[in-house]
């Protein structure tokens, strides 16, 4: 669950060439395929990419141009110099591989909140979020994955299936997100243009704040499903994320100890997976009270509240996690007077999900807004052999101590989507929903509509909810 905020690029679009060349002149652009040839050398292949080794990419030909929707009008969210506010704007032409979606539900994410909100200007207009949910209403010419008429999720990370991440089995990972993702490379030009002129940009390639996205396949999961718009985008991103957490990349145990730090959308998302797979207790630790609460209907045993447990908070979670017996030709652990006595107990699985402190919350603060020591007391929480997910932005830099890395076994997971595949697993979690095992309803704590989409970030931004869903139709 991260702030893409930075914009990405892909092949130019003949038909606007003209009137961007001079904002363009200046920028590099590196088509689709260069991006994934960059992965036959996937850990320095960036670096290549940046230093010039990839030649100058080839015309890829106009964009697909359709009579019923490229100049269409509609309205968005936008992020302009210093102001958000909703504008009308034009759709432009689009990639062969993009698709048009009319977007019906999208929940603000937390990440976005500094980027939307902040008081300092931004050098190109832009519609944010990087998730969301709607019907296609028309396709480009070399779209195979969808077809108009679906609703489909769009999800916050790509899954091409060709790129060298993708088939190392972590299209979490997948090159079209990541390795596009430079200083000076445009993957994604802008998708719509304000009344003036201004030309208008999806944050991450998604948007999503607004009645028309527009995305490449890649970004899109059909969903055959009648389930409610509002719950099923939910899947895009933060509930998907964090069960995707525990189901899909740590792999709960049945009777395993779990502990969540941070209870708002992606830690709930965990605390579910914990749930539905059967942890034989799921500890949530957060700081603001409604959402410890929420977390226990969510599927949380006991709930902690990190400022009144202060710096005994990873002892408590150590003695939750003591197991039955302390024998250790029976299944426990001595806590004797051996060297393992403290470094042996803990949770077997931990997800931080807790997140840096964008702006002041309206409610309770976090005990660290750099979220440095809760990334701290997660890894000291996980038990010798056990597993900790890092999944909240911390920008500080995070030590631990050598001989612990080295001896202990602890394995750290990182927290890109939750290990998220969003191809297999979101219609696995649609399947979820359906049954009951998962509850999205529950987790949309409050609604708007796009005229009010400005409150739904700030509210966000606030931590008064647990997430927000701006209804689009």
């Amino acid at each position: 669950m991260n702030d893409r905020g930075v914009s990405l690029g892909d092949a130019p679009r003949g038909a606007m060439e003209a009137p961007m060349a001079s904002e363009q002149k200046s920028k590099r652009r590196l088509s689709r395929r260069q991006i994934l040839r960059s992965g036959a050398a996937a850990l320095g292949g960036t670096g290549a990419l940046l230093a010039g080794a990839t030649s100058a990419p080839q015309n890829q030909g106009p964009a697909v141009l359709t009579g019923t929707q490229i100049g269409r009008t509609f309205r968005g969210l936008v992020r302009h110099d210093t102001t958000l506010d909703v504008q009308e704007l034009r759709l432009l032409p689009i990639d062969p591989r993009q698709v048009v979606i009319r977007s019906l539900a999208v929940a603000p994410c937390y990440t976005i909140v500094r980027g939307a909100l902040g008081t300092n200007p931004i050098q190109r207009a832009e519609v944010p979020n990087h998730c969301g949910f709607g019907v296609v209403e028309d396709a480009g010419a070399m779209v195979k994955r969808v077809q108009v008429g679906d609703r489909v999720v769009v999800a916050g990370t790509a899954q091409c299936g060709q790129c060298y991440q993708c088939l190392q089995g972590r299209p979490d990972y997948c090159q079209l997100t990541f390795f596009s993702n430079a200083p000076g490379v445009e993957a994604f030009p802008p998708f719509a243009e304000m009344r003036d002129g201004t030309r208008v940009y999806a944050q991450a390639g998604i948007g999503g704040i607004s009645e028309i996205m527009t995305a490449f396949e890649e970004y899109c999961v059909p969903v055959f499903s009648d389930l409610p718009a509002a719950e099923l985008t939910l899947l895009g991103d933060q509930l998907s994320s964090g069960f995707a957490a525990g189901h899909a990349d740590m792999h709960f145990q049945p009777g395993s100890d779990v502990a969540v730090f941070g209870a708002g959308a992606v830690g709930l998302g965990a605390i579910q997976a914990g749930r539905v797979m059967g942890a034989g207790q799921v500890i949530a630790i957060d700081p603001i009270k409604y959402r410890r609460e929420f977390a226990v209907k969510m599927g949380a045993t006991i709930a902690l509240d990190p400022v009144a447990e202060g710096d005994g908070l990873v002892e408590r979670v150590r003695e939750l996690c003591r197991g039955a017996n302390d024998r250790r030709f029976a299944g426990g652990v001595s806590w004797g007077r051996a060297v393992n006595a403290v470094m042996a107990r803990g949770a077997d699985f931990v997800v931080e999900a807790a997140g840096l402190q964008a702006f002041p919350p309206k409610v309770e603060a976090q005990p660290d807004p750099t979220n440095v020591k809760t990334v701290q007391q997660a890894w000291d929480s996980t038990r010798m052999g056990g597993h900790v997910m890092l999944m909240g932005l911390t920008l500080q830099p995070v030590s631990f101590p050598g001989a612990a890395l080295a001896l202990l076994g602890r394995t750290i997971h990182p927290g890109q989507q939750g290990g998220l595949h969003a191809m297999r697993d979101i219609p696995r979690y649609v399947k979820l929903i359906e049954k009951g095992k998962i509850d999205a309803k529950s987790m949309i704590t409050k609604r708007y509509t796009l005229e009010n989409s400005r409150q739904a970030v700030q509210d966000t931004a606030d931590r008064t909810i647990i997430t927000g869903v701006i209804e689009l139709a």
